[in-house]
């Protein structure tokens, strides 16, 4: 059972991605991507860490769906 919830976690997680890139919201499908990666990184020594990190990232990679993060807009226009 562990196993199947795990791997609905990562699938949806995926799937958000996916659904940010296919909008072209690059900097929240790539924030999102390296959210995972370090997360993964960090937890990684054990399932349950990996399990945390992967749930961590989804509801995170969720937050971001209705709230982008701006702040690479926010330094383009600063630098203009």
């Amino acid at each position: 059972m562990d196993y199947l919830v795990i791997g609905l976690v990562t699938a949806i997680n995926f799937i958000v991605i996916k659904i940010k890139s296919d909008r072209k919201r690059w900097e929240d499908a790539i924030l999102d991507l390296s959210i995972l990666a370090l997360l993964a990184y960090v937890f990684g020594g054990s399932y349950g860490g990996l399990v945390v990190a992967t749930t961590t990232s989804l509801v995170i990679s969720i937050f971001f769906l209705f709230s982008p993060p701006a702040f690479i807009k926010k330094i383009k226009q600063a630098l203009s």
